[in-house]
């Protein structure tokens, strides 16, 4: 605002100049007012978007999508301004924009990644993605960079590590995006049981599936109504998410894998809960032994006396 004060008494309010043609002054009386009214706008959105929605994922998109929009009309206009005034420049800004493209190369791609995540939108803030060995749940969008808060990596399983990770955008031009979240908020996940040979197989079994219900019951519903709404959208071949039990014979045990849906989020603590529900009824069956044959002392008979 000062700036724009300052420039417009020297135009009108006084004789003093440096260039015999004052429009030089004009244009950048105006594109100091375009940049000044590019933030009152900006500015303005935000406060509007901070006060009307609620959604913390919404206002996040609403606000970058009006700082985007905002700053590519500012700059379509001082483009607009000055243009007649370099056409003679542009056979060396052409080579000097040549130079600049091969020397700055990596950075041009992270800005065409950027640009390319704002079209196709493959994640969003909030969502939980995988780039290769790289987990995490998106907290930041930027121009050049997307930054994750990181899981698993020397945890053993989907919670945080507390360290935040700065990917480069130009990931998007070539890797696999694996999204946990978008369109389907649910994920697959099994648990894995082990059976000594003469257990009642069928009994544990009916026990598994029993005791399962009551902690994923409620994901299957929701599950099952968002593979509905997906179906609209993409050609599903299934709408099956009901708890499963799988069995495998192995050398010295037989493998149960019970399979159900999850909350990305909740993946650990729902394995945690079915497993030790499961574990602690089938302790109580003396016809079922969980373990391997080579692993505990029942086929020892000194222990027994």
């Amino acid at each position: 605002m000062i700036l724009i004060l300052f420039i417009a008494y020297i135009r009108y309010l006084t004789e003093f100049y440096i260039f015999e043609d004052r429009s030089l002054l004009d244009a950048l009386l105006i594109s100091l007012i375009v940049i000044l009214i590019a933030q009152i706008m900006n500015s303005v959105a935000g406060n509007l978007i901070l006060r009307r929605v609620t959604a913390a994922r919404d206002r996040y998109t609403l606000r970058k999508t009006v700082s985007i929009l905002v700053t590519v009309l500012a700059i379509a206009s001082l483009v607009a301004i000055w243009i007649e005034r370099t056409s003679t420049l542009f056979i060396a800004y052409g080579i000097f924009s040549a130079g600049v493209a091969i020397a700055l190369q990596d950075v041009l791609r992270n800005i065409a990644g950027g640009i390319l995540l704002i079209i196709t939108r493959p994640f969003r803030a909030g969502d939980r993605i995988q780039v290769e060995d790289t987990v995490g749940d998106v907290l930041d969008i930027g121009s050049l960079s997307t930054t994750l808060m990181e899981i698993r990596e020397w945890i053993d399983a989907d919670q945080y590590t507390g360290r935040i990770l700065s990917i480069p955008n130009s990931f998007v031009l070539t890797k696999t995006i694996k999204n946990y979240t978008r369109d389907y908020s649910f994920i697959w996940d099994e648990a894995r049981f082990l059976l000594i040979y003469g257990s009642n197989w069928k009994k544990a079994e009916e026990i598994a599936l029993e005791v399962a219900g009551p902690i994923v019951g409620e994901f299957e519903d929701l599950a099952r109504k968002e593979l509905m709404l997906m179906g609209q959208q993409y050609f599903l071949t299934t709408y099956e998410v009901q708890r499963r039990l799988f069995m495998k014979m192995e050398e010295n045990w037989i493998e149960m894998r019970l399979r159900y849906v999850v909350e990305p989020r909740k993946r650990r603590v729902i394995s945690h809960l079915l497993i030790s529900s499961i574990l602690e009824a089938f302790e109580k069956e003396e016809d079922i032994m969980v373990g391997t044959a080579v692993g505990i002392d029942l086929l020892n008979p000194q222990d027994k006396g």
